[in-house]
């Protein structure tokens, strides 16, 4: 393999770039855009207690998102969330059960809880939010999109068997519900916070969380403030607040200075900085895997790649491993196929590394020929397109590589007028078949909206089959099949499995990577 790349890697690695946050489509959570400032919430805790954090975004885009804010502030809570082994965890609900023919639902909820404006939580407040649920129908969100046709397919009826245990009733076989709710699919507010007719908050949220908000300016800062009425055991901290600093630096030098003590969101921090701190002293670096994959979106209706071995011989040529270790520091991991490894039901699929036989196979389609491709990236994952652009013209492609904003480049890919697109998508779904089906299938939301025009005959079959197959074992017998095909014929080429990292000065502790964020309930300041 030719070597040319090495110097071209090195001038770029000096360039600032970051992990992507948290996405249910392919257009990039939108960033905060307004400068740094020094007004916050300062004392408005009226104590030394507040532990700071910085962040390059505002965590609560308000009453207008379906959720008010991320559900890693702790101040809402789902019926069914997720450990970070990607397994269900029971949150507000305790259990559930479905019918043979898996269109009836059973939950039995947990008691003792209250909302923390002191509102029951039981089977009437449960109700009242799929009312709500059902008046918001489509909701757009920095986080990910509400859609209850997407979440409750065909959701006909639910009905309060006692004060503790809801039923929900459906046209058609969900057997993979329970994936379907995991947390944003399952959110769990007050009555009292939302207006009834529109769904949206008429203040603050309000949940049955660790944190309650205490105060929020848009763009600026978000300060929570413990519920000291928490059913379980309450966070560590009186207050926490966070800031909107969109410059990475600027975020840096706040470390330094002490006027915040850790990074918040999953892209506060590059690897190559988080590692600096790290080693300088002071700080502490916690990462786990999150949601989030990387991937190059592929226009399969282009020549070459309406090819297979056109797209084979790209995903060959890349070298994943120096993705992970040069460019995240040996944060995230290589992988072969679009089903993020958090997912219980993702297979370890060896990813194919060949640079000989990708130049085999791309000389094969190529014929000599050597068309221009155009390669679209936005500043975040530029470093990565430059290092693939090298590959690609080892293939013989002549690369026309455009950096643009995450509006500009979802508005190309919409419109079709790309080749190939560096981007990101993180499990909008726990449910492998939805999102599968978003890449793969005829009709998926991706492959269409996005123009993959990626089609395969084999896999739409295998959804076909999952409509009628309602044994857990059976299905994940098609999630295999599906997930090597997708390795095989690959509708778009996937590079890795993103780290979420979290640094924090020694001033606190407690504050450690989660997949979600990081484990703000628990953090404190050091004694």
């Amino acid at each position: 393999m030719k070597k040319n790349w090495i110097k071209l890697f090195a001038l770029i690695l000096v360039c600032s770039f970051v992990l992507s946050a948290c996405s249910g489509n392919s257009d990039q959570d939108s960033e905060a855009s307004t400068e740094t400032t020094n007004e916050s919430s300062e004392n408005k805790s009226g104590s030394d207690s507040t532990i700071v954090l910085g962040g390059n975004r505002d965590p609560a885009p308000g009453a207008q998102d379906p959720y008010f804010l991320n559900v890693n502030l702790y101040v809402w809570e789902p019926l069914i969330g997720l450990t970070d082994d990607g397994e269900l965890l029971p949150v507000l609900a305790t259990e559930w059960s479905m019918t043979e023919d898996a269109k009836k639902w059973t939950f039995t909820l947990k008691e003792g809880v209250s909302f923390s404006d002191g509102e029951a939580f039981n089977a009437d407040a449960v109700i009242a939010n799929f009312e709500r649920y059902k008046t918001m129908g489509v909701v757009t969100s920095n986080f990910f999109p509400f859609n209850i046709d997407s979440i409750y397919p065909g959701l006909s009826e639910v009905v309060k068997a006692d004060d503790y245990t809801i039923t929900l009733t459906f046209d058609n076989p969900v057997p993979m519900l329970p994936y379907q709710m995991v947390n944003w699919g399952s959110c769990m507010f007050s009555p009292n916070c939302y207006d009834a007719d529109t769904g949206e908050f008429t203040d603050y949220c309000i949940g049955t969380g660790q944190f309650v908000v205490s105060d929020h300016k848009a763009d600026e800062y978000l300060l929570l403030e413990r519920n000291d009425n928490y059913y379980g055991d309450p966070a560590s901290t009186e207050f926490i607040e966070i800031r909107v600093i969109p410059e990475e630096e600027t975020r840096v030098a706040a470390l330094h200075s002490g006027e915040i003590q850790g990074v918040y969101d999953n892209n506060a921090i590059t690897p190559l900085s988080a590692v600096e701190l790290e080693e300088e002293g002071g700080y502490t670096l916690s990462s786990t895997l999150s949601a989030n994959i990387y991937y190059i979106a592929v226009n399969n209706e282009n020549y070459p790649f309406n090819d297979v071995r056109m797209r084979q011989a790209l995903s060959m040529i890349i070298d994943r491993d120096t993705i992970v270790n040069q460019i995240y520091q040996g944060y995230g991991k290589p992988i072969s196929h679009l089903l993020s490894p958090l997912s219980s039901f993702s297979e370890d699929i060896e990813v194919q590394y060949d640079p000989d036989k990708a130049k085999e196979l791309a000389a094969e389609v190529l014929q000599g020929d050597s068309p221009t491709i155009r390669l679209y990236t936005m500043p975040d994952y530029q470093t990565n397109a430059e290092l693939i652009a090298t590959w690609m013209e080892e293939l013989g492609l002549t690369v026309d590589m455009q950096v643009m904003d995450s509006n500009a480049q979802a508005e190309k890919r919409k419109s079709g007028d790309y080749d190939l697109a560096m981007t990101m998508q993180g499990l909008s779904s726990y449910d492998p078949g939805v999102m599968l089906t978003r890449f793969m299938a005829k009709d998926g939301d991706l492959n269409t909206t996005y123009k993959l025009n990626y089609s395969n005959s084999e896999a739409d079959a295998l959804f076909e089959e999952l409509n009628t197959t309602f044994v857990l074992e059976d299905r994940m017998a098609i999630y295999t099949q599906l997930q090597e095909i997708c390795a095989e014929d690959l509708p778009s080429i996937p590079l890795i499995a993103a780290s979420n990292l979290v640094v924090h000065s020694n001033d606190i502790t407690g504050y450690d990577a989660k997949y979600t964020g990081a484990s703000i309930y628990e953090t404190e300041w050091a004694k």
